[in-house]
């Protein structure tokens, strides 16, 4: 009865190991994708959209947006607004 329980664990564990790691490879393969689809994009903003907390009147609020530009071309931001 001992060897069957250890051999159970050790199938449970095993399985678990196997799991865990197709789930890792799987969310790299998407990294990797998501990647590569910026990429050809050449010019984009790293998060699109950016919740803030609400702003009182007459206050200022900050948000940062990170752009990325993967071309050998110039980029001037001429003017921006909330939206």
């Amino acid at each position: 009865m001992k060897r069957f329980r250890l051999a159970v664990v050790a199938i449970v564990f095993m399985g678990a190991i196997a799991a865990s790691s197709l789930v890792f490879a799987e969310t790299v393969k998407v990294e990797k994708a998501e990647k590569a689809e910026k990429a050809e994009k050449g010019f984009w903003v790293e998060v699109e959209h950016l919740e803030l907390d609400p702003v009182a009147a007459g206050s200022d609020a900050v948000g940062t947006f990170i752009f990325h530009n993967d071309t050998d071309k110039d980029v001037k931001i001429i003017k921006a607004k909330p939206s």
